[in-house]
């Protein structure tokens, strides 16, 4: 494991400015025949790098300025752990030790994924996505100690939209926070391997998302809408599949993978194998599990649960246009989506009065996420829950007889 060596008088800003200014560098030991040294000037001071040449001499060599007066850019301007890494790897490229090469931000991404798909490959892939979208391109290259807090920063703010419409700038903050929250995942995940040597986490930890942009879901559908919806449905496919929406709560991604061997007619339950929280079992009202028996019967246990008009098997984004133009038929908000029929299922849960615990397992969820998205329903039916369940007593009240 690399090992960071820590130096009171060189790693805080204000200890070094405190430095005589000097053409002698004040040097540390980092290393088996290195040291890294930081020369005081009348401006920014500069990192130096000192190599033994195992004959009693030594070579230095400047390898950047200090961030005495500007902000760490991880290029020309070095706070003291970019510097060390910086010193160790210019003398490791140079055959003067021995450890391994600092990691690039692509090369623990790269580790991340792979460990991300064997746990949820549907995870995997939207993050990978979005990665390679907002994040890689531009600082793949990079090593990951070169990220400072002022960097990650301005590249959260880069992705706000630049618009006059406050809904537009509200989304484009919502889904830079859910990138961010990717970006502190795998840099995470970097820190806790000790054979990369990071010990610093602050330039991600201390960015902190935008706040209060999240909304709640807040389009549901009444039993009618819901009748109007399936009706309106492009054909029997589409159809199938907002029922199956509607009456089990699962996700997208979830319906369409799982196959007719996943639907138990008898125990009345769907077990699904993705998703983000993992498989899980669903269990379904006998409304459900009829209508799930009704499109399984004579089919082959490894057939997908749900496909296409034609067979074949529904894709990611596939269900878009069909559903938008089911919405559109039965006079539905254009902003509906295959998952408010998700976000009703909840909805009628929580109002039927099942315990929050029980719809969070069903759905896949947690009661934290459930009490955060659907406070306006609790809220709403909190005096209702109160006086079917709290407990009652008739009390008697005696009448003063004095």
């Amino acid at each position: 494991m690399a090992r960071r060596v820590r130096n009171s008088l060189l790693e805080n800003r204000t200890q070094r400015l405190k430095l005589p200014v000097a053409k002698k560098p004040v040097f540390v030991r980092i290393g088996l025949g290195v040291s890294l040294g930081y020369r005081r000037n009348q401006t920014a001071g500069t990192w130096v790098l000192r190599v033994a040449d195992g004959r009693g001499g030594a070579r230095t060599a400047a390898i950047g300025f200090a961030d005495d007066h500007d902000a760490a850019d991880g290029q020309k301007i070095l706070h003291y752990w970019q510097a060390q890494d910086r010193a160790k790897a210019t003398a490791r490229a140079e055959g003067g030790v021995r450890g391994p090469q600092p990691p690039t931000v692509r090369a623990v991404a790269e580790t991340y994924l792979q460990w991300l798909t064997a746990k949820n490959a549907r995870t995997a892939a939207d993050t990978s996505g979005r990665l390679e979208k907002h994040f890689l391109p531009k600082f793949g290259d990079r090593l990951v100690s070169s990220l400072t807090k002022t960097i990650l920063d301005t590249w959260l703010g880069s992705m706000v939209a630049r618009c006059d419409d406050p809904e537009r700038v509200r989304r484009s903050k919502d889904s830079a926070n859910r990138v961010l929250s990717m970006v502190k995942a795998l840099l995470n995940h970097a820190v806790r391997d000790p054979a990369y040597g990071l010990v610093d986490d602050s330039a991600w930890r201390l960015v902190r998302p935008f706040h209060g942009v999240s909304k709640p879901r807040d389009i549901r559908y009444s039993d009618e809408e819901v009748r109007r919806l399936v009706a309106m449905a492009t054909d029997q496919a589409v159809s199938r599949l907002l029922t199956g929406a509607f009456l089990t709560g699962a996700r997208y991604g979830e319906l369409v993978e799982a196959r007719v061997a996943q639907f138990d007619a008898r125990a009345k339950t769907l077990r699904v194998n993705v998703g983000k929280t993992g498989a899980r079992t669903i269990i379904l009202q006998s409304s459900a599990a009829d209508f799930l028996s009704r499109i399984t019967r004579a089919r082959h246990p490894q057939e997908f649960l749900f496909v296409r008009s034609d067979g074949s098997r529904w894709k990611k984004s596939d269900q878009t246009r069909p559903i938008k133009d089911a919405l559109k038929s039965a006079g539905l908000s254009a902003e509906g989506s295959i998952y408010a029929l998700r976000h009703t299922y909840i909805s009628r849960a929580i109002e039927g009065g099942v315990p929050l615990n029980i719809i969070a397992d069903n759905c896949g969820t947690s009661v934290r996420m459930i009490e955060k998205t659907y406070a306006k329903i609790l809220a709403q039916k909190r005096r209702k829950f109160i006086e079917l369940g709290a407990p009652s007593f008739q009390v008697l009240v005696e009448e003063d007889n004095e």
